[in-house]
């Protein structure tokens, strides 16, 4: 990425719904520049176009890092394959392979304690090689100010 790259992405990082109109103006590009360096770092996987939910907007009112141990004693587990299988799971919102005295990482969403704990008692841990499990309900979440992270 070069400096327009990074000041064209910095434009979106605040405001993910801004024209390329505007975009192009604020920066002093053609339009077409403008587009055509977007498309390229799609292309590229730079960046990818989403939309970004407010769970409890939408009724799930529970948020939770789950940290997942993997039984590697009994058997040689796939951790790669049992993360994608995982990520299949309603209300996993994403699984990471971590280092350090845990294995895994599912961070997940849920309407209710009971959603909850129907993931993780009759999902989560029904899968072979899950030793065990520790959650964490988040209390509270703040976004962080991606712009300041791109230069």
């Amino acid at each position: 990425m070069d400096k327009k790259d990074v000041k064209i992405v910095q434009l979106l990082l605040v405001d993910g719904r801004i024209k390329l109109k505007a975009i192009a103006k604020k920066l002093g590009l053609p339009i077409t520049t403008v587009y055509n360096r977007l498309k390229r770092l799609e292309k590229e996987g730079v960046m990818k176009i989403r939309a970004i939910l407010d769970w409890k907007k939408i009724g799930y009112g529970i948020e939770a890092y789950i940290f997942i141990n993997i039984d590697t004693a009994s058997k040689r587990v796939n951790q790669e394959k049992l993360s994608f299988e995982l990520a299949k799971l309603p209300g996993v919102l994403s699984v990471s392979v971590v280092t350090g005295s845990r294995d895994m990482v599912v961070r997940a969403v849920a309407r209710d304690m009971d959603e909850l704990s129907e993931l993780i008692l009759r999902k989560l841990r029904d899968f072979d090689g899950v030793a065990s499990t520790e959650t964490l309900v988040v209390l509270k979440h703040q976004e962080a100010d991606m712009v300041k992270l791109i230069r």
